[in-house]
């Protein structure tokens, strides 16, 4: 007589999605205790989520099978490290279903996968990307199993290529390219002293004004907060972008200006300039900020009370602000890379705001903005980057850092000359977004956008070439 196997054969479910933020709220000892008893939970802001999938799998006997409907997030999100360790170092991964951004619930906007383990270990998993979730419907009804592959979306994946690493899995016909960038050894953070993220004030709606008019010494702008006019002086104000104001080659300003009490500091970085140097020199912003001082002294329960109470929360990245440097949205629809030649726009964190690229001084920054915004390295980024509902894609520094970049043989004449062609092609795109923005006539407004869609073509070839 045979010894049963002790566990469940299969298990099947829908596990919450909450985030600990949320629960340290209402049960922070459960929190703390996931973080000692699973391993799925040990880093970050984790997701409930993977520790129904580690408990899960305790839970199935030695032939046991898992079927959960997750979020995919955690396949490239920091807090997702473990779990990915955990099922990579055992070989559980049977099959994937990739939704992207395909609304499996009415109810809600998430981004899901249909996940299946095996308890024992396999050579290789069955991964599938879903474009046409009406479609893949209808062909599941055909095909319960999903043996065959109607859509050209699916693959086996050998299990040696799921690790603890981000999870990028791609299969059709462009698998081959994707494996080959993939592996281009340099990155886009190879080329760059850094990538950061906008300025976070946590007072926008005190530190961001919009300008009504301005004249030599001071400038009237509308408060938001308090819903009235003031007068500024020019000094601390900064123009300010947000995400949507960048397009491919243009970064398009605006009526909106930040407050920035900071000024540089002989070593490096900035400091919060004093009270008396402000009071002194800054009556009217003073005035400003004395007029919102509850509430700026009142953030983060009260962290801000003191002498520092009007300036931010979060001084992260006040020393490269005022940089030149690449910017790019934190959400887009396409690559929309824009340029700030001066370091004038200064931008915010979150989504609305977005990330800046410092170029290696030895690099070419227009070579880079072209790669940047070629359909090929668009296309990578879709491959990688978090989906969002609407054809929306993450452009987080975490996705883009591994952006793979073409390096220039500059002992080699030919790829010199490309590389040229490219940097020649960039500048003459944002020569032409120039006039396109000092353009009067409708006429002259016509003439620009078709050089510039005319140029941008040459620049797409060349970019393939390089």
């Amino acid at each position: 007589m045979g010894v049963r196997s002790v566990g469940f054969d299969a298990i099947v479910g829908n596990p919450p999605y909450i985030r600990i933020q949320t629960m340290k709220e209402w049960v922070p000892l459960e929190v703390e205790y996931y973080k000692r008893a699973y391993a799925a939970a040990g880093k970050g802001n984790y997701d409930i989520c993977v520790v129904f999938v580690e408990r899960a799998l305790r839970l199935l006997n030695p032939r046991g099978r898992l079927g959960f409907i997750l979020p995919h997030k955690f396949f490239n999100a920091q807090y997702g490290e473990p779990l990915r360790k955990l099922l990579a170092g055992g070989r559980h991964l049977a099959e994937i279903v990739h939704f992207g951004d395909q609304q499996v619930f009415h109810a809600a906007t998430t981004y899901t996968c249909l996940f299946f383990l095996d308890r024992a270990g396999r050579d290789e998993f069955r991964f599938e990307r879903v474009a046409d979730l009406s479609a893949w419907r209808e062909a599941r009804e055909v095909d319960p199993k999903g043996l065959a592959d109607l859509s050209g979306l699916a693959a086996p994946i050998a299990a040696a290529r799921a690790t603890a690493a981000e999870w990028n899995f791609t299969v059709g016909a462009s698998a081959a390219l994707f494996e080959k960038l993939r592996a281009m050894p340099v990155k886009l953070e190879s080329v760059t002293s850094r990538i950061f993220q906008g300025i976070k004030t946590s007072a926008d709606k005190i530190c961001i004004v919009e300008e009504v008019h301005r004249e030599e010494n001071q400038v009237r702008v509308y408060s938001r907060e308090k819903e009235r006019e003031y007068l500024l002086e020019p000094d601390l104000l900064h123009p300010l972008v947000k995400g949507g104001d960048s397009k491919r080659y243009h970064l398009a300003r605006t009526n909106r200006l930040i407050l920035f009490p900071y000024a540089p500091r002989s070593e490096g970085g900035a400091e919060l300039i004093p009270e008396t140097t402000v009071k002194a020199r800054y009556p009217l912003t003073w005035a400003y900020l004395t007029d919102n001082k509850a509430y700026l002294e009142n953030r983060e329960d009260g962290k801000m009370r003191g002498s520092k109470w009007y300036g931010y929360v979060y001084p992260k990245v006040l020393d490269v602000m005022s940089l030149p440097k690449i910017f790019t949205p934190d959400i887009a629809a396409r690559a929309s890379y824009s340029l700030d030649e001066t370091g004038e726009a200064f931008f915010t964190g979150g989504v609305s705001g977005g990330y800046g690229i410092l170029v290696l001084r030895e690099i070419s920054r227009a070579y880079i903005l072209g790669l940047l915004n070629s359909a090929l390295l668009e296309w990578f980024i879709r491959q990688t980057a978090t989906t969002m509902r609407g054809g929306y894609f993450s452009y987080e520094s975490r996705f883009i850092r591994h952006l793979p970049i073409r390096p220039i043989n500059f002992a080699d004449a030919t790829d010199v000359a490309r590389h040229d062609r490219m940097v020649a092609l960039v500048e003459a795109m944002l020569d032409l977004h120039r006039k396109l923005a000092a353009a009067v006539t409708g006429q002259e407004k016509t003439v620009h956008q078709r050089q510039i869609v005319a140029t941008d073509r040459h620049a797409e070839s060349g970019s393939a070439g390089v």
